[in-house]
């Protein structure tokens, strides 16, 4: 008897306390700044995409000297226990920068080069820029499909 009374006693007290928190959901973009030799490139995507959903991203050329141009080459790559592959070539227009910084914006509709809808998973955008020098910056940001 005295155990179903300290059982009783302690769901009554479970039940009246409060929930624990709810952890808090990230909102906002992510800025991914890469270093280059003349400069900086910026990438911003969101904390993660729906699958089906267009994936977008802004891609930020701000060369501190000189100039630069990108992107060069984009294309979607997914990693997993069997290396690398890339999954679709993006037809973005380049853009150059001399002074100050500029944008250029990215789209991905989610589907391959053979056109088939791909899955949740992380995904790399993938990119050159080339500054006045002739020196090439691989630049990548990961972007999380769910």
């Amino acid at each position: 008897m005295r155990a179903l009374a300290a059982l009783a006693l302690a769901l009554a007290v479970a039940a009246c306390s409060s929930p624990p928190p709810a952890t808090p959901v990230a909102t906002g973009d992510l800025v991914l700044p890469t270093a280059v030799p003349n400069g900086r490139v910026e990438v911003v995507v969101k904390h993660g995409y729906a699958v089906g959903e267009t994936v977008r991203a802004t891609i930020r050329l701000v060369p501190t000297s000189g100039t630069l141009r990108g992107p060069l080459d984009p294309f979607i790559q997914a990693s997993g226990f069997h290396g690398t592959a890339t999954v679709r070539h993006l037809a973005v227009a380049p853009i150059t920068v001399n002074a100050g910084s500029a944008t250029v914006d990215v789209s991905w509709d989610m589907r391959d080069d053979a056109g088939k809808s791909v899955g949740a998973d992380d995904y790399s955008l993938v990119f050159n820029v080339v500054d006045d020098a002739g020196r090439t910056s691989t630049v990548g940001a990961t972007l999380q499909v769910r």
